[in-house]
């Protein structure tokens, strides 16, 4: 197993440790009680104690050292080629998605901008929705991460075909609803984000499957 690289990992405490120094910053301007939870208007419908603002960093460190320990918890010792400069770039891309919301949390809680997170919060859910698929493209077969269906566990080709179609769908799909996150809200919003992720899901599920049953020669191309 490859060591640790500590100079490469302090790029990502640099990400983790940025929300934390934010919420140090404006700690004084928070409100006693802050909003935790919005409907699809992008109003406050849940509140908790500024306290916390602290979960959600916490939940990215945790994330963080789950991400990086995920190689010494893998059961058949099998995926080798996953854990490569790849999937570096991968938990780059997280850590730096769940600082951006830890801080657009805290921004939000601030008196006066309770409403900004009506088209930003959707926006930087996709923009990580299309980095993810630009990513998945090239995705190899792995125990965690990916289109996991029991047809793209079965067959390697499968998987690639797969996460080909897949990641363009995320990529392009993502780019579309970022454009779309500041043009609807609410109820229009709400269903439009719905329809295409399942819309996503289901398809993807059901090319896999079409895809094995070519591969075992049971339907025709």
């Amino acid at each position: 197993m490859e060591k640790i690289n500590y100079k490469k990992e302090m790029i990502l405490w640099v990400f983790l440790l940025l929300p934390l120094v934010y919420l140090a910053y404006v700690w004084n301007e928070l409100p006693t009680t802050v909003p935790i939870h919005f409907n699809g208007e992008g109003e406050a419908n849940g509140w908790a104690g500024k306290a916390s603002e602290f979960i959600m960093t916490g939940t990215n460190l945790f994330v963080y050292f789950f991400m990086l320990y995920l190689r010494k918890i893998d059961p058949k010792k099998l995926n080798d080629g996953f854990f490569t400069t790849n999937y570096f770039k991968l938990r780059v891309a997280l850590i730096v998605f769940l600082s951006v919301l830890s801080i657009m949390m805290i921004y939000i809680a601030l008196p006066g901008n309770e409403h900004m997170g009506v088209h930003w919060m959707p926006a930087c859910v996709f923009l990580f929705l299309s980095v993810l698929g630009n990513f998945m493209i090239n995705l190899k077969p792995n125990w965690f991460i990916g289109i996991r269906t029991p047809w793209t566990l079965s067959s390697d080709a499968v998987w690639k075909k797969t996460h080909q179609v897949g990641g363009r769908i995320f990529f392009y799909g993502g780019m579309i609803c970022i454009v779309a996150s500041f043009l609807l809200k609410g109820a229009w919003m709400n269903g439009f984000m719905l329809t295409f992720i399942l819309g996503s899901v289901a398809f993807l599920f059901g090319y896999s499957f079409w895809l094995f049953k070519q591969e075992q020669g049971q339907v025709k191309e």
